[in-house]
């Protein structure tokens, strides 16, 4: 097993650390190395975090997603591999540091929790919850960039930086941020309920988890919809981003953390 203090995770860590402090440095001197290799940084980052989920895959015999510090280092997982995409895909560049740091305090508040890989319950032992927890994870990750690029957007509304994206890329890549989170999610809800099906005779219970999640599902099947109508385009779209991502964390830790569920993973 992969001890939480083990060299490889807290390479991982320290690597993204490094990467906000070249992305910080690249703001204050704009010299194209600097965002290269902060980028490197995530990759490298990225490439050590794989090969870990991959040994504790390999162990566990399923993906371990099925406590907090699985999720939240499968979440951080996620997040970097959303944003290498958009970074591939459309040369972000020091965009790169909002995404980055919020990766840095995800995989941060994960460090101090218990990395045990706990025996998996029969109504998880099945395809349909990999499938599930994968996509699900995956879907919040897309939401998280879209916080982040959200964010971004508001202060280069204001600042009309020419280190950042212009405006115009950054609501292109929030819409798409969005819209391919919300087709991960509608996988992540569909598999769901045929394994509650299976599992317990249901597709859909009354549970708080449940019900936050679908929650979650209609409120960004909204924003797939807002960013047709003028008035929730740009700064609105912006600032449903950062009010969604606070709905996705209040599902997925508030609910854990704060109330009771009968959810297999609370």
């Amino acid at each position: 097993m992969i001890p939480v203090k083990s060299p490889l995770l807290a390479g991982a860590f320290a690597l993204y650390l490094f990467s906000v402090f070249l992305y910080l440095l690249h703001v204050r001197y704009r010299r194209p190395l600097l965002w290269r290799g902060a980028f490197l940084l995530v990759l490298a980052g990225f490439s050590i975090q794989t090969f870990i989920l991959g040994l504790r895959w390999t162990e566990a015999g399923y993906l371990p997603v099925t406590n907090l510090f699985s999720t939240q280092f499968f979440f951080s997982w996620a997040l970097a591999a959303t944003y290498i995409y958009f970074e591939l895909r459309y040369r972000l560049h020091a965009a790169g540091l909002f995404v980055i740091f919020l990766n840095l305090l995800l995989l941060g508040s994960a460090l101090p929790r218990d990395p045990a890989i706990p025996p998996l319950i029969p109504t998880l032992d099945t395809p349909l919850f990999t499938f599930h927890v994968a996509f699900s994870f995956t879907g919040y990750a897309f939401f998280a960039m879209a916080f982040s690029l959200g964010a971004l957007y508001l202060v280069q509304r204001r600042l009309a930086s020419p280190l950042l994206p212009d405006l115009a890329l950054l609501r292109k890549v929030n819409e798409e941020s969005i819209f391919l989170g919300f087709c991960l999610f509608t996988l992540c809800m569909i598999l769901g309920s045929i394994w509650a099906y299976i599992a317990w005779g249901y597709y859909f219970s009354w549970n708080i988890k449940g019900v936050w999640s679908f929650l979650v599902w209609i409120f960004y099947a909204g924003m797939c919809h807002a960013k047709f109508i003028r008035r929730w385009q740009g700064t609105g779209y912006a600032v449903l981003s950062i009010a969604g991502f606070g709905v996705v964390l209040f599902t997925y830790l508030g609910i854990g953390l704060l109330l009771q569920s009968n959810h297999p993973l609370d």
